[in-house]
């Protein structure tokens, strides 16, 4: 075993150590309380997620003309997964794969075709999570009757699309030119190819999406489920933020405020978000496996 090696398994093993004696009786007095069924269920939604991320991942890359095995884009989502799950900021996960799937390393802080590949790939998850976002709060605009509301979204939307589409067309090519991103991003966010990823995004979010809303059936809560899908892309999108610790936090706040706004439980908002976190940590625990047998260089 090389010194490398070494460091990587002493630093998983502090890792492992500060998670059980900080947090590990919490962990288990909540999980004691939720059926395991709803636990295996969102473990299988969760493996299906990481494979759907990972081809999505993987798809992408190679329109970037980064080429990148289907295995190994499933060890380093893993991977990503997991440290963005422990570690501040939340990209540094990110910023791992990217480093250690990229061919040359000096092409890192160039924008090189390994760190397109991956802004790319978050980027369309982001993107899906707005449209569903948008989509299903028409629906629950409409189903409750509240058309003023309603315009009141529209308007943005039309403009957030005219200015995606201008800045994706027009403005990109003067930032970017002479370089293969602007053409890059050209061809991974428009055609057929945008359409295949952004399929892959839509079912990856509704995973998400999903497991949010079973955390909150796994307490038995006396929720509007529907009004819980709706707005749970928003608590989604506040755990991407690069300001907190997997989320922690910032992910609690948004609930509460959310809560207020929809009149909601707040206890009920927050419990389900902490359950989500704890599950949502269980889940990437591979990411852990995957890093112990990685050979870094």
């Amino acid at each position: 075993m090389n010194i490398k090696d070494a460091l990587k398994y002493l630093l998983s093993m502090i890792i492992i150590y500060y998670i059980v004696t900080n947090y590990g009786i919490n962990i288990f007095n909540i999980l004691s309380i939720i059926d395991i069924w709803y636990i295996i269920l969102i473990i299988l939604i969760s493996i299906v997620q990481h494979l759907l991320s990972a081809y999505r991942w993987m798809y992408i890359s190679k329109i970037t003309n980064h080429d990148i095995s289907f295995s190994n884009s499933i060890r380093f989502y893993y991977i990503s997964t997991f440290m963005n799950n422990i570690l501040p900021s939340g990209i540094m996960g990110d910023m791992f794969r990217i480093y250690h799937t990229t061919e040359n390393k000096s092409e890192i802080l160039k924008m090189g075709k390994s760190v397109q590949s991956v802004v790319f790939e978050r980027l369309s998850g982001q993107i899906m999570l707005l449209a569903f976002f948008i989509v299903s709060l028409t629906l629950y605009f409409f189903i409750n009757q509240k058309y003023v509301a309603f315009f009141y979204l529209l308007f943005p939307s039309i403009l957030i699309f005219f200015l995606f589409k201008y800045f994706l067309n027009k403005k990109i090519k003067q930032i970017f030119d002479g370089k293969n991103i602007a053409h890059n991003l050209t061809a991974v966010f428009s055609g057929m190819v945008f359409w295949r990823h952004l399929t892959l995004s839509f079912f990856v979010v509704c995973s998400y999406i999903l497991i949010y809303v079973i955390s909150a059936i796994s307490l038995g809560l006396n929720i509007d489920y529907f009004a819980f899908m709706v707005f749970s892309p928003i608590i989604l999108f506040s755990m991407t933020l690069p300001i907190s610790i997997g989320g922690w936090g910032i992910r609690e706040l948004t609930a509460l405020l959310l809560s207020l706004l929809l009149g909601l439980s707040a206890s009920a908002s927050i419990s389900v978000s902490i359950i989500y976190g704890i599950l949502n940590l269980l889940c990437s625990l591979p990411g852990l496996y995957f890093f112990l047998k990685i050979k870094l260089t």
